[in-house]
């Protein structure tokens, strides 16, 4: 189970006890009423930022985990008890090899000639590459699969698509920087979502105008950073690469929160790309995924195993 903030409110007698576990901790959830809104989105992402985990406002297992230890024992009927119901991970008897794929560096910004999937979003990955070259366009990288020994953070999650071969990300500096230069154009699309749009040179592509943003950093009177997003309209010709991706499987992701209160550039997300196709929601687990690529005994390695193994697809894992 996992406490989120939805299209609708959520609510709920779960929800009441996380609003008095954070007001006890000495954050602000707004109103104990046990609806998730707003503020106590606030809340949670304030606490995860202090206590230095994955920032999304969403209350899972890990974050429910770190809420009880920080509660202790004194208030232990505040407890939330999230963690999926153990179940046998089935291993998978024949393995995907991972395949290092072709990428593209642009200029002086940075990435990677290449970025490596399992040969399975790798075979999907090679089609969408075959595709935009065709278009005039180009994908940077700046990495694919994630090492088990990589530890989660503020900006990655425990259930990464990353750990199990199934995303790329393109090079952070080649979008959002200077609209005139870049090659992306980063357009809002509402519901922290963006459309990544690629130029090209190829007469065949029609030009648009793009309305693309891009951010800047400054400093506050205590010499902290903090960003600001603003727009600028481009007219070039321009292909839509997120709708391009998304017929080869691959889907965005959304922007963290706080990013657009002044969070740090790594916010954003638009570089995100993985591919969701033949994962079932509400059974496809994090650990049968791994599995597909580790033996059982390397996978237990991971340092996040037993928490993220028994997570689904689309409740506990997105």
């Amino acid at each position: 189970m996992i406490l989120r903030r939805s299209g609708k409110i959520a609510k709920g007698d779960l929800i009441k006890r996380l609003q008095e576990a954070l007001a006890y901790l000495g954050y602000h959830p707004g109103p104990i009423d046990g609806q998730f809104g707003g503020m106590t989105e606030d809340a949670v992402e304030a606490f995860q930022k202090k206590s230095k985990i994955y920032v999304d406002g969403v209350v899972g297992p890990s974050t429910a985990d770190k809420l009880n230890r920080a509660l202790g024992s004194p208030k232990i009927e505040l407890h939330l008890n999230l963690a999926p119901t153990p179940e046998e991970v089935k291993d998978s008897e024949t393995k995907l090899k991972w395949v290092r794929c072709p990428a593209d560096k642009f200029r002086n910004r940075g990435g990677f000639t290449r970025t490596t999937l399992r040969a399975d979003t790798a075979e999907a990955y090679n089609k969408l590459y075959e595709e935009v070259h065709a278009l005039g366009g180009i994908i940077t990288s700046a990495g694919g699969r994630r090492g088990l020994s990589s530890k989660a953070s503020p900006a990655r999650s425990k259930k990464s698509m990353h750990y199990v071969g199934r995303a790329f990300d393109m090079a952070l500096p080649t979008g959002m920087q200077n609209p005139s230069t870049d090659p992306y154009l980063i357009e809002n699309a509402g519901g922290r979502k963006w459309t990544v749009w690629c130029k090209t040179d190829n007469p065949g592509v029609a030009e648009q105008t793009v309305k693309a943003s891009y951010v800047i950093t400054k400093k506050n009177a205590k010499g902290k950073r903090y960003t600001i997003v603003k727009t600028k309209e481009i007219t070039c010709r321009v292909f839509n690469f997120t709708v391009l991706a998304a017929r080869h499987g691959f889907r965005n992701i959304s922007a963290r929160r706080s990013f657009f209160r002044g969070g740090s550039y790594g916010g954003a997300e638009w570089w995100h790309f993985q591919w969701e196709d033949r994962l079932i929601g509400n059974k496809t687990t994090f650990g049968e995924e791994l599995l597909k690529v580790y033996t059982l005994e390397k996978a237990k390695k991971f340092v996040y195993w037993n928490e993220a193994k028994n997570c689904k697809w689309k409740v506990n894992w997105f």
